[in-house]
């Protein structure tokens, strides 16, 4: 009876997310398709990369001839940010094993994160509860790019219909998501940090390349939230 309420409670929180990679992975699957990419090819990015906005920024590259380095190194960049949140996941699973928190690290994306932080400010963060989560997301991710490569060769024109905004519309969905259920932080500081964070990042694009930024953006935004944090609290 716990192991069905467990799983009830995880496909309940993992809704947005469910929602969210059936249009992201199916928008993927259809541009990959579109772009001219295999079908073994697109399931293997989707399986091994697994990370929404490089693999969007993979087909580019790909169709293009980019070299093989440049590729590695762009992904390797974009997806660092993985660090910074797989080291806060970490530290919410407190003393748990090292192997348990590296099985949780596997398969964490922004989204799996975002609903983690959302959970610990009710409740711990358990494993079992995480990778549950995790597995949930990584599934639905393959099932959906799977159903886009395949409807991809029925379309003639995939880019008119906007497809590529989908992943921008569930950040903000989860954005909101974050907003409305902490009550640990008040709405004034919430509200604050967003706007620093659009600021800090629209600056930073004219002189510090994207790929970069993303690292970057995430330090500084850190670094001002703790400082003001009790402040504005």
């Amino acid at each position: 009876m716990n192991k069905q309420i467990n799983h009830f409670e995880t496909l309940k929180t993992s809704l947005p997310v469910i929602l969210g990679y059936l249009g992201i992975g199916a928008s993927f699957g259809i541009m990959a398709r579109a772009a001219g990419l295999d079908l073994t090819i697109i399931m293997m990015i989707s399986a091994f990369v697994y990370a929404g906005s490089v693999q969007f920024a993979l087909i580019t590259m790909l169709s293009g001839g980019t070299p093989l380095f440049a590729i590695m190194m762009s992904v390797f960049l974009i997806n660092s940010r993985v660090i910074l949140m797989s080291t806060t996941i970490a530290h919410l699973l407190g003393n748990e094993t090292l192997l348990k928190k590296l099985s949780v690290g596997v398969l964490l994306t922004d989204e799996t994160f975002a609903l983690s932080i959302n959970k610990a400010s009710d409740s711990k963060v358990k494993v079992g509860w995480l990778n549950r989560l995790n597995l949930v997301a990584y599934v639905t991710w393959l099932v959906a790019t799977l159903m886009g490569a395949i409807a991809g060769g029925l379309l003639k024109s995939p880019e008119k219909l906007g497809l590529k905004f989908a992943i921008i519309a569930m950040f903000i969905g989860l954005l909101w998501l974050q907003v409305v259920s902490d009550k640990q932080l008040s709405l004034l500081y919430q509200i604050s940090i967003i706007i620093a964070t659009l600021l800090v990042f629209y600056i930073g694009l004219i002189v510090i390349p994207k790929n970069i930024l993303i690292i970057i953006v995430p330090i500084i935004i850190s670094y001002i939230g703790a400082q003001f944090k009790n402040e504005i609290n």
